[in-house]
């Protein structure tokens, strides 16, 4: 399955990118999905626990960890952000 994924904050400024595609083979939903980066990300191991509280949206909408993938959906990931 063909998704892009973006990243915002925190994961942006870990992984040096706004944005991937990536082909993401026997990836059902959200939960799959953020195992299936960790695995292949290394920068991005531990970011998507439990207590991280980040937002997904899936294609504008936002959505839960068991929400399933399509082929071509645009995921994104919004950490918690804090500024001064």
């Amino acid at each position: 399955m063909h998704l892009k994924i973006f990243f915002f904050a925190e994961l942006r400024e870990r992984m040096n990118r706004e944005f991937i595609e990536s082909e993401f083979q026997g990836v059902k939903n959200i939960r799959e999905l953020q195992e299936k980066l960790e695995e292949k990300f290394e920068v991005l191991r531990g970011c998507f626990a439990e207590d991280k509280l980040i937002k997904i949206a899936i294609n504008h909408e936002y959505c839960s960890l068991d929400a399933e993938l399509r082929d071509g959906d645009e995921v994104a990931f919004f950490p918690p952000v804090t500024g001064g």
